[in-house]
This record gives C-alpha cells, structure tokens and sequence, in this order.
C-alpha cells in the first residue's frame, strides 16, 4: 500500500493533477491560468497555504491530504474522476463556472488570484 501513498506534498499535488485527469502540469497552468504552477508541483517551490487552498479545490482533494498525507487523497472518494452532475460538489460547480467565464472575465479573476497568492 506504501506504493499508492505519496510521500511529498509536491508527489501528491501531482497525483491530484494525475486524477483530477489533467495529463501534465502545463495542463494545469493553461487551463487555470497558473505560470508558476509546475514550480509548486517539481517541489521547487514551497507550497503557500494559499495556493494549497487552490490547488485542493481544483483537484477535488482535501487540503489536509495535500499538506501532510493525513486524511482522505479525494475527499473521501477515491477518484475525482468522472463525478456525476448528481454528486456535483460546490467546487465542480465552480470549475464549471470558471470555464465560463470570458477572457476578460477570467484575466481579471486570475489578477485577483494573484493579488491573494502574494499576501
């Protein structure tokens, strides 16, 4: 079982990646609109609590689990992968929201992110 768990938060930020069915990190930084998000992952970076917050929600996962392995990996699922509308949470609601929204929209989200990420 040792294998299935990982070891880092950078290990597991990746296997969140992994199963939230994103296929690399650069995935993830164009569909989020997040440059620096393969540094967090490489464990390049020492990941902020912010940014942890984020990452949790994007990929389904629980923050606990994301910061010290404690805890269920998916929030008590054991995929994020292919939740129905029916099991939706308040997070799938908010990609799905985020997918929507304009250039514009999305450009002026991204600052707001930003702006949080360096307090």
């Amino acid at each position: 079982m040792s294998s299935q768990i990982a070891n880092t938060v950078a290990e597991r930020l990746q296997r969140a990646r992994e199963r939230a069915g994103y296929g690399a990190a650069d995935q993830v930084a164009a569909a989020f609109g997040w440059p620096d998000y393969a540094t967090d992952e490489s464990g390049e970076r020492t990941l902020t609590p912010v940014r942890a917050k984020l990452y949790a929600h994007a990929f389904h996962v629980d923050l606990e689990w994301l910061l010290s392995g404690e805890g269920e990996s998916a929030s008590g699922q054991d995929s994020a992968v292919g939740t129905t509308s029916e099991s939706a949470t308040p997070t799938d609601e908010l990609a799905e929201r985020i997918g929507r929204l304009t250039d514009a929209q999305r450009a002026a989200l991204l600052e707001f992110l930003r702006a949080l990420q360096e307090n």
